[in-house]
């Protein structure tokens, strides 16, 4: 943070209208306040390199972790010494390399946002109204994302609790103290008002790639959202949904909504928008939870529960992502079930109950006969069972009757844990990594059709229709809640809402923004800021561990939502920077 206006060499320019974007050099050593206040072409300059600033992988990367992580939607194949594995297990740590990178990307982006915002001058014409206004706009934005990383969530945060510095010029010397949690949303709000009123007074029309007045809408309706004040936070949703000229994807455009860069998105409201060939490397988010033509790593995949989340209705378009990976060249097909370890010490052959109930993957192969799937034992097998046969409930729904055994050091068993029911899965055989089946997701891959390439969308029109739903249903107005979340459901491809299938209003909403959103950061701060439980337990690295350093569930008043400071700050800051609890 103390590194402030940064210069940058390269910008985001668009030309042709609002239909297309290009890349231009802006190489040039030094703007002077001058210059800013004086020259719209300075202006333009340094708001161009704020986009281009925010292209760094370091920057969109560390919050697209710190937001789906977190959440209950992906499940880590392996245990690893790495920054975004301590964020997947909430075992904080002051010095994390993948939080660091927030603070110290965000804060560069607004020192360089405060250098126009307090230099530029207003009314010079509507074109440097806009850009001024998008500066606005996108300080808002990053102290948002700011104050969710870095600070408790609004609805639960006293008047004293601390989010972080609000820095709000571009003198080296000026390092504030953290602002409180209030304070901090107050400026967001503050600056959104004043961006909706710069770009929305301009004229001015820019596509998805850059910051508009249906952006700061779109983000004034989010950060009241998590304000708990559900008028305003209705209000601008449906002022977006009724103005904006922003159209759902149909149900067959949503399949491939993956290829479509942001201008070409009829939804999309803000990205930031990576460039075929010339981004591909700062832009592989996506290599995390998937292999394409050998490029990727593809240890992170769909968790049990979201798996679970879209079996309810298998034909939900929003599933299309989600690619299991089969072994090839076979037809061969196996049973999957989840249970827990019964023999939590290894070396007894008497059973004990691991104390965590930690989840984990069992698999079994099995052959078809007629109409009967009939299971293949093998020497070693850990568990036993009561007949070969898979039963079939009256439902269709298939089980097992089985018990884990334990087997001395010539892999006779000598101990075995009680029967039980399981309910299992019959599947085509299932490449697996670490006894993890790979769920590959895809759906931040292949923008125009380039394996890893993708533009993180920031904003989109469904999460109008989503927020507004949320407040309308805390507005007791759960007939407007349902409709708005019918709209959503419809694209899906899947049933009205229904009480009986879908649960509580509220729950079955959160569950539509689980399976809209998935891939997108907003799982954890959707759960946590209607005091909901991020609930882990599914098979996964994450319960893996001491009994003592094992999170399994956060709720919004845990330290543990909450990121450390990263420890350099502190130690380089010259005044003191008071570290989270």
């Amino acid at each position: 943070m103390k590194t402030l206006y940064y210069k940058f060499l390269v910008g985001l320019f668009c030309v042709g209208g609002v239909t297309s974007c290009d890349i231009t050099e802006f190489p040039y050593s030094s703007v002077t306040d001058d210059e800013l206040a004086s020259n719209p072409s300075s202006i333009e300059t340094i708001t161009l390199g704020n986009y281009s600033y925010m292209k760094n992988e370091p920057f969109h990367t560390g919050l697209h972790y710190a937001g789906e992580f977190t959440s209950d939607n992906v499940v880590f194949s392996g245990q690893s010494t790495s920054g975004t594995f301590n964020i997947y297990n909430y075992q904080r740590i002051p010095e994390n390399g993948e939080v660091s990178k927030i603070w110290t990307y965000s804060y560069k982006l607004i020192v360089n946002c405060n250098k126009v915002i307090t230099t530029a001058q207003e009314g010079l014409s509507k074109e440097t109204d806009h850009l001024i206004g998008e500066n606005y706009f996108i300080r808002a934005m990053l102290y948002h994302q700011l104050a969710i990383t870095f600070g408790k969530d609004y609805h639960i945060a006293s008047a004293s609790d601390l989010a972080v510095p609000l820095k709000l010029t571009a003198d080296v010397n000026d390092c504030p103290p953290r602002a409180t949690v209030k304070v901090v949303y107050e400026q967001i709000i503050k600056d959104l008002k004043k961006a909706e009123e710069l770009m929305g007074n301009s004229g001015v029309e820019k596509n998805a790639c850059y910051a508009n007045v249906w952006a700061a809408k779109a983000l004034l309706s989010r950060v009241y959202l998590y304000m708990h004040d559900y008028t305003n936070a209705e209000k601008y949703a449906t002022d977006v949904i009724n103005n904006s000229g922003k159209t759902l994807l149909t149900n067959v455009q949503y399949r491939t909504m993956n290829e479509l860069v942001p201008e070409s998105n009829p939804e999309a409201i803000f990205a930031i928008r990576m460039l075929k060939d010339i981004d591909y490397d700062t832009s592989r988010t996506a290599s995390m939870y998937t292999i394409i033509d050998g490029d990727g790593w593809g240890e992170v995949y769909a968790s049990q529960t979201l798996l679970d989340a879209f079996a309810k209705y298998p034909n939900d378009v929003r599933s299309t992502f989600i690619v299991p990976q089969y072994e090839d060249g076979t037809d061969s097909q196996e049973i999957c079930f989840i249970s827990e370890n019964f023999f939590y010490n290894p070396d007894s052959k008497t059973p004990a109950e691991d104390p965590l109930h930690r989840n984990y993957y069992r698999f079994q192969p099995v052959e078809k006969e007629g109409n009967n799937y009939l299971i293949k034992a093998g020497d070693n097998d850990l568990f036993e069972y009561q007949t070969p046969q898979v039963q079939t409930r009256p439902d269709g729904s298939f089980y097992v009757i089985a018990r884990q055994v334990h087997r001395d050091n010539n892999s006779t068993v000598d101990g075995h844990a009680e029967w039980r029911e399981y309910t299992v899965q019959i599947q085509n055989t299932m490449q697996k990594r670490n006894d993890y089946p790979k769920y590959f997701i895809n759906k931040i891959a292949y923008q125009e059709k380039q394996s890893l390439l993708y533009s993180p969308m920031l904003f989109r029109l469904s999460e109008m229709y989503l927020n507004r739903a949320e407040a309308r249903h805390y507005l007791n107005n759960d007939p407007g809640a349902i409709a708005d979340m019918n709209v959503i459901k419809e694209r899906a491809g899947i049933p009205a809402y229904d009480k009986a299938n879908d649960g509580e209003v509220l729950d079955a909403i959160l569950d539509e923004a689980r399976k809209e959103f998935y891939c997108e950061a907003h799982r954890k701060y959707d759960l946590l800021r209607n005091d909901k439980v991020i609930d882990r337990h599914y098979p996964g690295c994450h319960d893996r561990g001491a009994e003592g350093s094992v999170v399994q569930e956060i709720r919004v008043t845990d330290n543990c939502a909450v990121q450390y400071i990263p420890q350099s700050e502190i130690d380089s800051y010259p005044i003191p920077l008071v570290q989270n609890p």
